[in-house]
């Protein structure tokens, strides 16, 4: 294995990790937008709150990666695509923001409105980015560019649906973890439906499609069966899968555009000492806020006590 591939299975292990991570906090806040009850929204606003904009750390990796490793192609993708991926930067911002400010003034009725749609625009943008580049199209206002918003967007919708049914039994009770559970079935059957006919006009070939398809069936029967723990693995891979599957599409000739391998051992040993202290930092966080659950520090949810 050259340093090059190395360089790129670990911008692909960083990818991975932002949707799995990033992206259902993006779709917790489409779901945030779309239901119009005040149970569903407290355990999505609570269940958020270890580490929801930490998880952009994922995509600061990915640039800093991709720029130093691979500059060439850094600069024609930003420079071909600046426009989506601006809005997506502005999503990040917007959603952040209004976020934090609607718990400061709750009576402003358009922080969430501001909060939901950005939670849409953003995966949007990235996605249909990648699917431009996956397939080797112009621009993201194509069909491929369209057909890879849409996608993204409904995995993260999915994803988010799928983590919450746990949080929201464990936070609120049964009957709310009832909505989720419906918005997971939903959700799952929508990517499905669009995951499938989609890979197969594009083209893609990759096998990982068909051990997607096999993970979100067993995810559906999961949630049928009321496996709330477990499919978060098979949610997980379904959607990993696709992002996988769908790298291997894209023609980029690596290799030539790659840095030297002497500057990218650099960046090697300079990961290395930065997962020492991001990693360990992240599961403490996480750790923390489930402590405060545990000691019912959170507060009440929906009227429960959380925790």
């Amino acid at each position: 294995m050259s340093y090059a591939d190395a360089a790129l299975g670990l911008i692909l292990l960083g990818l991975s990790a932002y949707l799995l991570f990033g992206g259902a906090d993006f779709g917790a806040g489409l779901w945030h937008l779309l239901t119009r009850r005040r149970a569903d929204k407290d355990v999505i606003e609570h269940a958020m709150g270890p580490l929801w904009e930490a998880n952009h750390v994922w995509l600061v990796f990915v640039m800093v990666m991709s720029w130093t490793a691979f500059p060439p192609v850094f600069a024609d993708i930003m420079s071909a695509h600046w426009v989506p991926l601006s809005l997506a930067a502005l999503g990040i911002v917007a959603r952040g923001s209004t976020f934090v400010f609607s718990k400061a003034d709750p009576d402003q009725p358009w922080y969430p409105w501001i909060f939901g749609l950005s939670s849409i625009v953003t995966p949007y943008c990235l996605g249909s980015v990648a699917a431009v580049v996956a397939t080797g199209g112009t621009t993201w206002l194509s069909l491929s560019g369209v057909y890879g918003g849409v996608l993204t967007t409904a995995l993260c919708a999915y994803l988010a649906a799928v983590y919450l049914i746990w949080d929201a039994r464990r936070l609120a009770g049964y009957e709310i973890s009832m909505h989720f559970r419906g918005y997971a079935l939903v959700s799952g059957a929508a990517v499905g439906l669009l995951a499938l006919p989609g890979a197969a006009a594009l083209g893609v070939r990759s096998p990982l499609i068909l051990l997607s398809t096999a993970a979100g069936l067993a995810s559906l029967v999961m949630i049928a069966r009321r496996a709330y723990l477990a499919v978060r693995v098979t949610g997980a891979l379904a959607v990993v899968a696709v992002l996988w599957g769908a790298a291997g599409m894209a023609g980029l000739d690596l290799d030539a555009a790659a840095a030297q391998d002497t500057v990218l051992q650099v960046v090697f040993v300079a990961l290395g000492a930065g997962a020492l202290v991001l990693v360990p930092s992240m599961a403490w966080l996480f750790v923390l806020f489930q402590r405060a659950d545990a000691d019912g520090v959170g507060g009440t949810v929906s009227g429960h006590r959380t925790g």
